[in-house]
């Protein structure tokens, strides 16, 4: 029985830092490292190759959180990432709450600690069965396609369902909007219109909202839909 290897992607602006980690990184012998210089050499892999996990460090400037964070979205990369974020960058991420894909590290930080940290993160992609998310009172497993509430029977859902909650909760507090929905979920299907996504969401609501014509989970706002985390 052989393990494969997990195999992380590495980009890290800083060459003294990239170089440093990667060492460390390269002799825990579970990993299959490669390095990325640029992020069009991390787009490139990524459409090469499937990676578990993608490591992303910041640099304030060019390469920002807020900049790394677009860019991953752009790619459309929807595995797990741990970002290395500058302890004294400020910037205070909206996806801080949303951690079953995206993890955070602060710099500084010990070497045995970054190690752990990627172990956990990895840990929790074998485990994909069990990961789940909250919204509101509701538990949502997206592997089991299933909603739990307290001790009430499951609420089950459609695949499309779970697509659209999956890219709701992906982006944290900010709304999508109805055309992003759209690519991410039916992939510009062409037959596929504005109107299929509304009953869809209407359909979901049924399925959530205490009263589905005042919904409190799943908002409209700015012409697309965000989950309420409040």
């Amino acid at each position: 029985y052989l393990r494969m290897k997990k195999k992380i992607l590495f980009f890290e602006p800083n060459v003294i830092l990239r170089t440093a980690l990667l060492d460390q990184i390269i002799i825990n012998n579970n990993f299959d490292v490669i390095q990325s210089k640029s992020l069009q050499d991390v787009k490139s892999h990524i459409e090469k190759s499937p990676v578990d996990l993608l490591i992303m460090g910041e640099d304030g400037g060019t390469h920002s959180l807020s900049s790394i964070m677009k860019f991953v979205e752009e790619i459309g990369f929807s595995n797990k990432i741990l970002f290395i974020k500058n302890g004294d960058s400020g910037e205070i991420s909206s996806f801080e709450d949303f951690t079953n894909n995206h993890h955070v590290i602060e710099k500084p930080f010990r070497i045995q600690f970054f190690i752990k940290k990627i172990d956990f993160v990895l840990a929790k992609i074998s485990g994909s069965s069990d990961v789940s998310y909250r919204i509101g009172p509701f538990v949502f497993f997206p592997e089991n396609k299933v909603i739990k509430f307290n001790d009430q029977p499951d609420i089950e859902l459609t695949e499309k369902e779970v697509s659209i909650l999956k890219c709701l909760l992906s982006h944290g507090e900010e709304p999508v909007d109805r055309k992003k929905l759209l690519k991410q979920v039916w992939n510009y299907n062409l037959g596929v219109t504005t109107h299929t996504l509304e009953s869809h969401i209407y359909r979901l609501r049924q399925k959530l909202e205490t009263d589905p014509s005042i919904p409190r989970l799943i908002i409209s706002e700015g012409g697309g839909f965000k989950i309420n985390q409040t």
